[in-house]
């Protein structure tokens, strides 16, 4: 439970400087589908494969319980975090570099 929890803070924590910085993530939905469809594709089967294979461990003590796979429910939303994330940062980086330039 408590990495959910952790999970959930970062999360509205990257929302709120995503409405503050009022950054566009996407210029097309097609754009958004292919992003977040290969970074699933990927981290999912990553992700599956690692825990199949013991390269990682879940604490059960520390996780709601519910698994998709090998993989808990907080796996996903890690994936959904840290991609947004990093797309985020990296957004906000090109807008910045564009405003220097100016």
């Amino acid at each position: 439970m408590e990495y959910f929890i952790f999970e959930l803070i970062f999360l509205l924590f990257l929302v709120c400087i995503h409405f503050v910085a009022k950054v566009k993530l996407f210029r097309s939905k097609t754009e958004m589908l292919l992003f977040w469809g290969s970074a699933f594709f990927i981290g999912i089967l990553w992700d599956q494969l690692a825990i199949w294979r013991g390269h990682w461990r879940y604490a059960d003590s520390k996780m709601l319980g519910i698994n998709i796979g090998f993989m808990p429910l907080e796996d996903f939303i890690f994936i959904f975090v840290v991609d947004y994330a990093i797309l985020l940062a990296y957004r906000i980086s090109i807008m910045l570099a564009a405003k220097m330039k100016k």
